[in-house]
């Protein structure tokens, strides 16, 4: 018998098998590409940390730090307490510094958004001269819903005002 083709229930066959493949991947695709772009959110706050980092460093006589916030407890072995101290910049100043480029503050996950370089930023600096800061995420005006939900439901705390840190570098109790 000489056959030229596929049954009709070959093609079936097949056609039901690449559904099921198709069901498997096309979920977990879509999952991939959403981490992924969270993802490149995180590093765009990471790197904002950074240059805050660097920005303190090169230009802590400068800051004021005029703000007594009160004592804090230490999280060390002997839990002491440190007087802390407040101040406020903004990512404008970072660009004036130099140390991020206009061009460069664009989150890559909501590019549609421009992000706000008057966003303030808080410094702080304990009695022992240890600096942290903290950024809150709305103040950026550029994260996505998904990256804010996703920083409140890690860090667990109540946030009342629904505006919580998407960078707190700050370890005091």
């Amino acid at each position: 018998m000489n056959r030229k083709g596929f049954t009709l229930i070959e093609l079936l066959a097949v056609i039901v098998i690449m559904a099921i493949v198709l069901v498997i991947a096309i979920p977990s695709s879509i999952d991939g590409y959403k981490k992924s772009k969270l993802k490149a959110e995180e590093v765009f706050v990471k790197r904002l940390s950074e240059q805050v980092d660097s920005y303190t460093s090169l230009n802590s006589d400068e800051l004021s730090f005029n703000t007594n916030i009160g004592t804090k407890i230490k999280p060390d072995t002997d839990r002491r307490e440190v007087t802390v101290y407040q101040d406020i910049i903004t990512v404008q100043n970072l660009i004036e510094e130099k140390l991020i480029k206009n061009s460069d503050y664009i989150n890559p996950n909501n590019k549609n958004e421009e992000c706000n370089v008057n966003a303030e930023i808080e410094v702080y600096k304990d009695s022992d001269f240890v600096y942290c800061h903290k950024i809150k995420a709305l103040s950026l005006g550029c994260l996505t819903d998904d990256y804010i939900e996703n920083v409140e439901s890690e860090k667990n705390d109540d946030i009342s005002d629904g505006n919580p840190y998407v960078v707190d570098t700050c370890v005091w109790e």
